[in-house]
């Protein structure tokens, strides 16, 4: 009675952790199609820091094997195993021990592919995406409860090499087959391949400028190793920049040749003096951003923290009462933060990047310069990865 107890608890703990690692897998496949055709906008809920962020993840290369979403991969993977342990379990016969074998099989599969997957991320990409982390500890459990459960009887007939080629050619073919299908439907919508086909020509005509070097907030590799220098001049305040933060830092983190470069272009008078009117508050939010990065390299980490709470910057007010929050979030001295905010030296260096934008011309934020041409459309995915493969 005992024995048999513990059998039903394996089999379920396989089924159930591979039916929780489809559902994880489901919400990345969908997030991979909303960074790379443009679907959504705004930060994904497992986006929680530069680290950690599945959204960067998604970006990178190593998110597709064979042209296909891992997470597709994965999905069927598991639903796979969910059908076995289910056939198994409602029918009888000889082929049982076949599909015995198959789950053990398929479970080692899965955490061996998981096990490459998280190196690749914390090693290759530099950013470890939380909820895969999570499938990454379902296909374990998965592994633990078909091993224990499936192995002892599983290869009395042999190792199932026919059946397991059948099984891979399946999946295989709902991979190719369903990626096409979501492609389809997507290449319908605003990223279609007609439209970054004319984003990439306008790019292309655009003429080159030279953008000097003025210390901006800056990832990457150095501009002369970088196969993309990508310069961003943005505002605090300005929803369209908070728009484009995220796709802009997760396609540089995921290409490690591409280097971002953020320069603040306040639409504050007050130091921008291509801007007829002062409100204060953007140029102290430049200020603190500059700052975060003079007292202990938190630029980023400000610029991630101003853009998260878009909407507490109304006033001048608003921003000075949020200083000290900003700095705490950040680990930064709130005092020292805010007495750099408000020294000359840190209003010296946003006119000069406010003066650099007037200089190339800018009428606008978000204006972003890539290998030295002005981008005239919305930096999704979708529209850098079409530059990078057009750029010599």
């Amino acid at each position: 009675m005992k024995q048999s107890t513990t059998s039903s608890l394996l089999r379920h703990v396989t089924w159930v952790s591979a039916l929780a690692a489809v559902g994880f897998h489901a919400y990345l496949l969908n997030l991979h199609y909303s960074v790379h055709f443009n679907s959504s906008v705004g930060p994904a809920i497992c986006d929680l820091n530069s680290t950690w962020n599945c959204s960067t993840t998604a970006a990178s290369v190593y998110s597709e094997l064979f042209g296909v979403p891992m997470a597709l991969w994965g999905l069927i993977a598991n639903a796979s195993v969910i059908f076995l342990v289910g056939s198994h379990h409602f029918w009888g016969g000889v082929e049982n021990k076949i599909r015995q074998s198959l789950i053990v099989l398929s479970s080692v599969v899965i955490a061996l592919a998981s096990l490459t997957m998280g190196a690749l991320s914390a090693i290759a990409i530099g950013s470890i995406c939380p909820f895969c982390v999570v499938t990454y500890i379902l296909s374990a459990i998965t592994l633990w409860g078909a091993w224990t459960h499936y192995r002892p009887l599983a290869w009395e007939l042999g190792p199932p090499f026919t059946q397991l080629i059948s099984l891979v050619a399946a999946g295989l073919a709902i991979g190719f087959v369903g990626d096409q299908m979501f492609e389809d439907s997507y290449n319908k919508g605003p990223q279609s391949q007609e439209f970054l086909t004319a984003v990439v020509s306008d790019w292309q005509r655009a003429p080159t400028i030279e953008v000097a070097d003025y210390g901006p907030l800056a990832m990457g590799p150095s501009r002369e190793a970088a196969r993309l220098t990508i310069v961003e001049f943005a505002d605090f305040r300005c929803g369209h920049c908070r728009t484009a933060a995220g796709p802009l830092k997760s396609f540089a983190r995921a290409n490690t040749d591409v280097r971002f470069e953020f320069y603040t272009w306040p639409l504050d008078g007050e130091c921008n003096t291509s801007i007829g009117q002062n409100n204060g508050a953007s140029c102290l939010l430049a200020r603190v951003a500059w700052c975060g990065e003079k007292l202990g390299q938190k630029g980023w980490a400000i610029q991630e923290q101003i853009f998260s709470r878009f909407e507490n910057w109304r006033t001048l007010d608003n921003v000075k009462s949020g200083i000290k929050e900003l700095a705490e979030s950040t680990g930064l001295n709130p005092t020292e933060l805010e007495t750099c905010s408000s020294s000359p030296e840190s209003r010296e260096a946003i006119v000069k990047h406010a003066g650099l934008g007037t200089t190339l011309g800018l009428r606008g934020t978000p204006t972003i310069f890539i290998n030295g041409r002005q981008l005239m459309a919305e930096p999704t995915i979708p529209v850098l990865n079409a530059i990078k493969k057009a750029a010599n």
